[in-house]
């Protein structure tokens, strides 16, 4: 079942957007104001990955100043659905950003 909402994310720490069910678990991508998410440690070399996420045109929340740079992940999460806070936020997409996440969605290739 489809779903379109915003959540706290507690297990991650970053605001989500959820946007599919799967039983009691959900889908969702991250939203957060550091361009390079780190992902982890390399054995032999202790070294840092780095994933690239995807400039947003605008936050979701039109009451973040607009000076402002946010990012989403190009990862799809899926958590269980008391990962998420019980509070759900009013936001919308920019006109300017509803394709972009229709293609992460998907899974396509985006910049």
């Amino acid at each position: 079942m489809s779903r379109s909402e915003f959540r706290w994310n507690k297990k991650r720490k970053h605001y989500a957007y959820l946007f599919k069910d799967k039983g009691d678990y959900r889908k969702n991508l991250l939203i957060h104001s550091d361009p390079r998410k780190k992902k982890g440690w390399n054995n032999s070399k202790q070294k840092l990955f780095e994933k690239k996420c995807v400039r947003l045109y605008r936050h979701p929340n039109q009451k973040k100043s607009v000076s402002e740079i946010f990012y989403i992940e190009k990862r799809h999460y899926v958590d269980s659905n008391s990962c998420f806070e019980n509070r759900i936020y009013k936001w919308n997409w920019n006109k300017n950003d509803k394709r972009l996440i229709k293609r992460i969605k998907k899974g396509r290739r985006t910049r």
